[in-house]
């Protein structure tokens, strides 16, 4: 049901939720968007969580300049029928969507290849405030089995670049890492990675950073990166590595997405990550500095966090607080 009454979505958050799941949806298989958010299918990467889930925002979040600001409620038995569709059920089940594979294509290879492993929901309630609603819904999916985790809050931070950014790059970001000149530790260079040259460093890093390798499984992790490597258009990876080599160990990364044809003038982190015996030397501040250089004057750029620390760190690059992002999210173990 749609409220057509409520207030307009604040920009900030309209911004943000647009690029993050525009990030989404360009690693994922298929997406389909509906009137209270967004669903990603992604059979040929079961188990990428991102790429395999359904983001109920009680919003449109498309395009934030398309938004019709209105709070819209998700299907009564919204539980049931993600986890019928999770078990292969046709998404039509949900009413209208929008297909991103005019061709059939993906879809044909979704049916061949099965349903996806990882059923889950991340029931964003920042601009829903009806608590009873929300608990309602996910009282649902814990009916069902799924284990829910309450109560995630996310800081989204936004810089706007200055002039002449462009025309200094990398001037900051080298006097960041020089700041660390006495560091025993191997001597960083930043750069942007191009191809899949430098892909398994990448994995590695990103896995050891975040606790990936302890799973034993990053072949999800090596999927994701490799296709957002093969989409520079959209996104662009800078690394501090520790040589010029194609087989420079990459120590710290960040990812940048942006969605030129939709917002040209917005841009969203969508990754940063120093691998862990290379930390406390500003390898990440150099790396985030240095893609902010990159983006032309006036571009605004969005993350989000949840750890003071790297909120730290992202304000001594020049980021603000702009609100926050309040969440639950719901996984089906399988």
């Amino acid at each position: 049901m749609v409220h057509p009454s409520r207030s307009i979505l604040p920009k900030w958050y309209a911004e943000d939720k647009f690029l993050e799941t525009e990030a989404i949806s360009a690693t994922s298989d298929t997406t389909h968007s509906f009137v209270f958010g967004r669903m990603f299918k992604t059979p040929s990467n079961r188990t990428y969580r991102d790429g395999n889930h359904l983001r109920i925002g009680f919003c449109h979040l498309e395009f934030p300049y398309d938004c019709n600001g209105c709070l819209a409620e998700p299907p009564s038995n919204i539980a049931q029928t993600v986890t019928a569709i999770y078990n292969r059920a046709s998404p039509s089940s949900m009413g209208q969507h929008r297909r991103q594979d005019d061709d059939g294509a993906k879809e044909k290879k979704e049916e061949e290849e099965g349903s996806c492993v990882l059923a889950r929901c991340v029931v964003d309630y920042t601009v829903q405030t009806d608590a009873g609603l929300v608990d309602d819904i996910v009282r649902q999916f814990a009916d069902l089995g799924y284990r829910c985790e309450r109560g995630l809050e996310d800081t989204v931070m936004r810089l706007v670049v200055g002039g002449g950014s462009a025309a200094g790059s990398g001037s900051r970001s080298e006097r960041l890492l020089r700041r660390k000149s006495q560091d025993p530790r191997p001597a960083a260079t930043v750069r942007r990675l191009a191809g899949h040259s430098a892909l398994p460093q990448l994995v590695d890093c990103n896995a050891r950073a975040f606790g990936y390798d302890a799973t034993g499984n990053t072949e999800w992790l090596h999927a994701k990166l490799a296709s957002q490597l093969d989409q520079p258009d959209a996104f662009s990876v800078y690394a501090a590595v520790d040589g010029t080599t194609s087989d420079a160990k990459v120590m710290s990364f960040a990812i940048i997405y942006r969605a030129a044809e939709k917002a040209p003038h917005l841009a969203f982190v969508q990754a940063v990550a120093t691998a862990p015996e290379h930390r406390r030397r500003g390898l990440a501040s150099a790396v985030i500095q240095y893609a902010v250089d990159q983006l032309s004057a006036g571009t605004c750029v969005y993350l989000e966090a949840c750890d003071p620390h790297a909120i730290a760190l992202y304000q001594g690059v020049g980021f603000e607080e702009v609100g926050k992002v309040r969440s639950t999210e719901c996984i089906l173990l399988r």
